[in-house]
């Protein structure tokens, strides 16, 4: 047992310590390669993603949804009809 495996911690009992938990050089090898593996996962995924994302948004751009369609007429709902004859009866009072 090491002495320097011991932290007295603030605002304890006088001489109370607490042993420290070391990990050993081969749990932090097995650490290095699970946070590898993970890193390489997570970047292929990433790249899965952009892929898909750049694929749609090129779809949208040859579709022509990134133009206003303003001006033009379209159908108008009830609600917007209910609107204005309720706009037009309270113009009349």
């Amino acid at each position: 047992m090491n002495i320097n495996d011991f932290v007295i911690l603030p605002g304890s009992k006088a001489g109370t310590s607490v042993r420290l938990k070391t990990k050993t050089v081969k749990d932090l090898q097995l650490e290095k390669v699970q946070l590898e593996k993970e890193n390489r996962e997570m970047e292929k995924r990433l790249r899965q993603l952009q892929s898909s994302m750049s694929r749609e948004k090129e779809e949208r751009r040859k579709l022509g949804a990134y133009h206003w369609r303003s001006g033009q007429a379209g159908a108008v709902t009830i609600q917007a009809r209910a609107l204005a004859q309720s706009n037009e009866i309270r113009k009349k009072v």
